[in-house]
């Protein structure tokens, strides 16, 4: 399982087995419960960015993507994930299953069978497993509901539930 920290005060440490570290340099802020971290890739063939929100709630990692010189032809992609705000840093537990949403609506489950192998060989508790299904579930509700309009559709929900 992949370990994430986000460091609350503009970095953040992805795969923590290599030990990359990477700034967080276009936005990191807390709303609403929520966390929205944006920041450039580098050296990256077919990305140069991206937008995106933890929604511990959910159990979702929601990523807007960039290409460069135009969108990317991956929408979306949600990493169902165990989310634990610990004030001065973020830690995030990737579960394993993934959605992406491309540009023309079609989407996709990733990563059952790596899943269902972390399972088997008791790398996941009962918590990050319902964690999971639950980051699943509403991810397909998100879809489902978003009328192909994933991005906009979720920082409307996002403003509704910070507003009322």
């Amino acid at each position: 399982m992949k370990r994430i920290i986000v460091d609350m005060k503009s970095r953040m440490q992805h795969h923590m087995l290599s030990g990359h570290s990477y700034p967080i340099d276009r936005r990191l802020e807390r709303r609403g419960g929520n966390i929205y971290l944006d920041r450039t890739y580098v050296n990256h063939a077919d990305i140069s960015g991206f937008r995106s929100v933890l929604i511990p709630e959910l159990h979702l990692w929601v990523m807007f993507w960039e290409g460069h010189g135009g969108p990317h032809p991956c929408r979306c992609y949600m990493h169902m994930a165990r989310i634990l705000d610990e004030g001065e840093r973020v830690v995030i537990e990737d579960l394993y299953l993934d959605i992406t949403v491309m540009q023309d609506g079609r989407w996709e489950l990733l990563d059952v069978n790596e899943f269902r192998a972390a399972i088997a060989a008791g790398e996941l508790t009962p918590q990050q497993i319902q964690n999971a299904l639950e980051g699943l579930e509403n991810g397909c509700k998100l879809v489902q509901r978003s009328g192909g309009d994933i991005d906009g559709y979720v920082y409307r929900l996002l403003r509704e539930k910070e507003v009322g």
